[in-house]
C-alpha cells in the first residue's frame, strides 16, 4: 500500500515538473519574441532555477516509504527542503554573477514557472 502511494506521488511530481518545464520553455519563447535573446535566456534561467530545485526535492521526498520508516521519511523531507532552498539561492547567485541575467525576465520566468506548480497540481488532481 505504501509503495503504491509513493509511486502515485512520484508520478504526480514528475508530471508537475514536466508541466513546469514546458511552461518555462513557452515563457522563454514569448519573452525572446517580444524582448530579445538576452531577455529570453534570462527567462529560461528563471525557469531552470525553479525546476532544478524541484527535482532535487522530489528525489529526497520519495526516497523512503512506509510507516516503519517514518523517521527516515520526515528526515528526507527536511533534508530535501533545505537542499532545495540552498540550490535555489546558488542558482540565483550564479545567474546574476556568471550569466549576467536580466532581473525582470529572470524573476518573471521563475515566478510564472513556480505558479505553474499550483495550477498543475489542481488540474492533475481533478483529472485523476
Amino acid at each position: 500500500m505504501a509503495a503504491k502511494l509513493t509511486e502515485k506521488g512520484r508520478q504526480l511530481a514528475t508530471k508537475v515538473l514536466i508541466f513546469q518545464t514546458l511552461v518555462a520553455l513557452f515563457v522563454a519563447l514569448i519573452v525572446t519574441f517580444f524582448l530579445g535573446e538576452k531577455a529570453g535566456l534570462s527567462a529560461i534561467y528563471g525557469g531552470v532555477i525553479c525546476v532544478v530545485p524541484g527535482l532535487v526535492f522530489a528525489r529526497f521526498a520519495f526516497k523512503y516509504t512506509g510507516a516503519s520508516q517514518n523517521e527516515l521519511v520526515v528526515r528526507s523531507f527536511s533534508q530535501g527542503s533545505k537542499l532545495k532552498l540552498l540550490v535555489t539561492v546558488l542558482l540565483f547567485v550564479g545567474a546574476f554573477r556568471w550569466l549576467e541575467a536580466l532581473p525582470m525576465p529572470l524573476f518573471g520566468g521563475f515566478a510564472l514557472t513556480m505558479a505553474t506548480q499550483w495550477v498543475a497540481l489542481f488540474v492533475l488532481r481533478n483529472n485523476n
